[in-house]
C-alpha cells in the first residue's frame, strides 16, 4: 500500500492553487490529476497541452501531460511550493 501525503501547492504569490496526494518524499516535479483535491485553478478539466495560470498573477504553473499513461500536469518549478499539511 502506498504511502501518500496530503501537499498544499501554492503559487509563489501566496495563493492556493490545490491540494495533491503526494506519494513518497523529494521534491514535486509533476502532479497526477487523479492526485489532486480542492482544485482552485481548474487543473483536473484541463485538456493535455494546456498551460494552467495562477488566478491572482496570471503566472504559468505547468503544462499537463501524459506521464506514465496518465494525465499529469508537470510543474514549472520556479512558480510553486509545497506545504506537508
Amino acid at each position: 500500500m502506498a504511502r501518500y501525503f496530503s501537499v498544499d501547492v501554492t503559487c509563489q504569490c501566496g495563493q492556493h492553487l490545490f491540494r495533491y496526494a503526494k506519494g513518497g518524499r523529494g521534491r514535486l516535479i509533476k502532479c497526477f490529476l487523479d492526485q489532486i483535491d480542492q482544485d482552485e485553478v481548474g487543473v483536473v478539466e484541463a485538456s493535455l497541452g494546456a498551460r494552467p495560470v495562477c488566478p491572482a498573477c496570471g503566472k504559468e504553473v505547468g503544462i499537463v501531460r501524459i506521464v506514465r499513461g496518465r494525465p499529469a500536469l508537470k510543474l514549472n518549478q520556479g512558480a510553486v511550493q509545497k506545504v506537508v499539511v
